[in-house]
């Protein structure tokens, strides 16, 4: 089967410090693929070595069969949505667009017009960026990315500047944008429930590899490893072989009599979706868990107990 991207080995090395190691993933015609991963993980390094901005230290990476390694950034069908927009402050908003359009390889294209209604921006053609909000500003860089029709977009936490409400609902509006057009495209972030919402396939990305690619209800229900189930939550990890979904664990003012327990101190609490949370440290795991506890006080013991029944061992298919 040949895939539109496919990376097999990728490395990329800085003085004596491997950044990448050894990548692999294959990313089908329509697909989104989320990347989410910790800050100084090689999320970028990986989207700025798939984009020909750097040169991969060893490894292939291939384009619909053909092997683009060698390949200079402005020779890949790859487009890149930056952090910011960085739209050109002279240019209107449809010229903007009509600038990316400008490169594209053929005229079967979505005209300027089209791309204006799809983002929703007709009505502000002829605003300059600085007259239009960050999010219209990040439409408008998208739109310009699509004008040159290339065959992957690539997005570097094009949202990570926004306020949560406007970061919220341009998500909902992005994802549907690249479903309807089958866009084929990568969305790098360091939000969990971003990467969960944006993906077909969720990527989390540690140590300059892949720990696990998959849906993302295969990645809460059967986590490759410890770090995949601390980073992408819901998870308490008893060791780096078992743990147990928090649904599972109940929290009681008295020992639970079958099962592991383990004795807990509430040290803080918080309210979310209308729930008391209670933030929890374990001294004789030397642990920390976050659950939902009616009635909770600061400075209360409480008991933490998992049924044997439910506990995991580390299942997922790891990369």
């Amino acid at each position: 089967m040949s895939y539109v991207l496919e990376a097999n080995d990728l490395t990329k090395q800085f003085h004596k410090e491997r950044i990448l190691n050894r990548v692999q993933f294959q990313l089908k015609k329509g697909e989104v693929l989320s990347i989410v991963g910790p800050s100084g993980s090689g999320k970028t390094t990986l989207l700025r070595t798939l984009a020909g901005l750097e040169k991969p230290t060893e490894g292939t990476l291939s384009m619909s069969g053909h092997d683009i390694t060698e390949k200079k950034a402005n020779e890949r069908s790859i487009g890149l949505v930056f952090q910011q927009p960085l739209l050109f402050p002279h240019m209107t908003v449809e010229e903007n667009i009509r600038y990316g359009a400008k490169f594209a390889r053929s005229s079967k294209k979505d005209s300027v017009t089209d791309l204006l209604s799809a983002i929703e921006l007709s009505d502000y053609r002829g605003y300059y960026p600085a007259e239009i909000s960050g999010g219209q500003q990040q439409r408008v860089a998208l739109a310009r990315a699509i004008a040159t029709e290339p065959d992957v977009i690539l997005f570097d936490e094009p949202f990570s500047s926004l306020d949560p409400k406007l970061r919220h609902d341009l998500r909902i509006w992005l994802r549907e944008f690249l479903a309807e057009r089958s866009i084929t495209s990568i969305f790098v972030t360091h939000d969990t429930e971003e990467a969960m919402l944006m993906g077909d396939r969720v990527g989390v990305f540690h140590e300059g590899t892949f720990q696990q690619i998959d849906r993302p209800e295969v990645l809460y229900k059967e986590p490759a490893n410890a770090f995949v189930a601390r980073f992408i939550g819901g998870h308490f990890v008893l060791s780096e072989h078992e743990y147990i979904p928090l649904s599972n664990c109940s929290v009681t003012t008295n020992a639970y009599e079958t099962g592991r327990r383990y004795m807990a101190t509430i040290q803080h609490i918080t309210f979310q979706h209308g729930q008391t949370i209670a933030h929890m440290s374990m001294e004789d795991l030397n642990k920390t868990t976050t659950l939902p506890v009616a009635g909770a006080e600061v400075g209360q013991t409480v008991w933490l107990s998992f049924p044997d029944e439910q506990i995991c061992a580390f299942g997922g298919r790891a990369v």
